[in-house]
């Protein structure tokens, strides 16, 4: 089993980046000082797995198995989520992830102190497309429940252009321009066309 099929990508979601290596796992453990006598110490164990950077999330995938190896999904934090990315140790540097959701420490194969920048730039860089890309959407949906076809035509008109018919963005089939509402239906694929996605077109020409 290879770990890419343990992974079940989102809508638009694709792979960007993997490393080796390990994370960090704090455990409460119960020892015993004597036959009668226990108490609660915290210990620190290390998982072998696989960081996987995709354009969405950071996930991290446990490695299971000698002969025949498995993968499992363990952790998954949404980039949009993470704060920042620091490294520490010096005989063994590891990699901390900071996310709302919680700290979270890495010894990555290949990644030591001089590689630490590349990897950190990566990361952020990828957070931020991220939470741009979230920005973006929440956007385009306030403005397609606003933007109807009246407003458009006002709009165009005012920038002197008159436009009945437009292409349908699937098949290039041509689409009358209604009146009213904020959606239209191609007569020819069938796919809804927004009043935003014609905007998003003819924006640049005004």
């Amino acid at each position: 089993m290879s770990w890419e099929s343990s992974i079940i990508l989102g809508k638009g979601e694709k792979i960007v980046s993997s490393w080796k290596g390990n994370r960090e796992i704090r455990e409460r453990v119960v020892e015993k000082d004597s036959l009668s006598s226990r108490q609660v110490v915290e210990a620190t164990r290390r998982v072998k797995g696989i960081l996987v950077l995709t354009n969405q999330r950071l996930l991290f995938l446990e490695e299971h198995g000698i002969f025949g190896k498995s993968f499992h999904q363990t952790l998954s934090s949404p980039l949009e989520k993470i704060e920042g990315i620091s490294m520490g140790g010096l005989m063994l540097p590891f990699v901390t992830i900071t996310a709302d959701t919680g700290t979270y420490v890495y010894h990555i194969s290949g990644v030591g102190k001089k590689e630490f920048e590349p990897f950190r730039q990566l990361v952020m860089e990828q957070c931020q497309k991220r939470r741009e890309d979230i920005e973006r959407e929440k956007k385009k949906e306030k403005v397609q429940v606003v933007l109807d076809f009246s407003s458009l035509k006002e709009y165009m008109e005012r920038g002197g252009l008159v436009l009945q018919k437009t292409k349908c963005p699937e098949c290039g089939g041509p689409i009358m321009l209604p009146d009213t509402g904020n959606q239209t239906k191609c007569e020819h694929c069938g796919s809804v066309i927004f009043a935003q996605d014609i905007f998003e077109k003819i924006k640049s020409l005004i």
